[in-house]
């Protein structure tokens, strides 16, 4: 007799339900929640320093960052009156639900106003898990090229919402910034995609409203 029992099936299920419970809690205490996923150096950081100083005297941010090895992001981010948690995965290419849930019980959820999840820096691995947030935020840059819409295909579906970051660098890039968005907007009409640059500032009040911190 051969008994097969689907793991990842039974793993799946299991990150689902405390998803919903961190929803659910998040939901008592009005807190936005948004999972921001993008690959190395699309960017991710640089917008969520730039909200935390933007707002620093108006918002209680919250920060939960994933990352291998490093707590290089949160210590950037907590610079400007941010508070991080960093979770280091080891080899873990995402962050679970039970890691986030865990997060939150360190914290006094009454001294914050906004979470942020800053995934695992990459487009393929965070897509399908569900962390309990209320927006998956998909972060690309200019610099990734042409192409990236294309190539990662479960990720944009799987998006709220998506940003093209650092159009400042679109000139030198040699990138139609319309161009991508117009071919983008084709494969995934259901998803709204943002030019932002955190060094000019373009696009990101755009972004702060998209998602609730205006």
């Amino acid at each position: 007799m051969v008994l097969r029992i689907d793991i990842d099936k039974k793993i799946s299920e299991a990150n689902d339900q405390i998803a919903e419970r961190i929803r659910s809690k998040l939901k008592e205490y009005n807190i936005p929640m948004v999972d921001i996923m993008g690959s190395v150096g699309s960017g991710k950081t640089s917008i969520l320093e730039y909200f935390s100083k933007k707002y620093e005297n108006t918002r209680k941010l919250l920060v939960i960052n994933g990352d291998l090895a490093t707590d290089i992001d949160a210590q950037r981010i907590s610079q400007f009156g941010s508070t991080c948690i960093q979770i280091n995965t080891g080899r873990g290419c995402h962050l679970f639900a039970f890691q986030i849930e865990t997060a939150l019980k360190s914290v006094d959820l009454n001294d914050f106003n906004f979470i942020f999840v800053e995934n695992v820096g990459n487009l393929i691995c965070p897509s399908s898990t569900d962390v309990g947030a209320g927006i998956k935020l998909v972060v690309t840059s200019v610099t990734e090229g042409p192409y990236v819409f294309r190539k990662h295909p479960i990720t944009f579906k799987m998006g709220n919402l998506a940003v093209l970051n650092k159009i400042d660098l679109a000139s030198i890039m040699e990138i139609n910034v319309n161009s991508i968005i117009f071919g983008a907007n084709e494969l995934y009409p259901q998803l709204p995609i943002i030019p932002t640059s955190t060094k000019t500032g373009e696009g990101m009040d755009t972004l702060a409203k998209k998602i609730g911190l205006e």
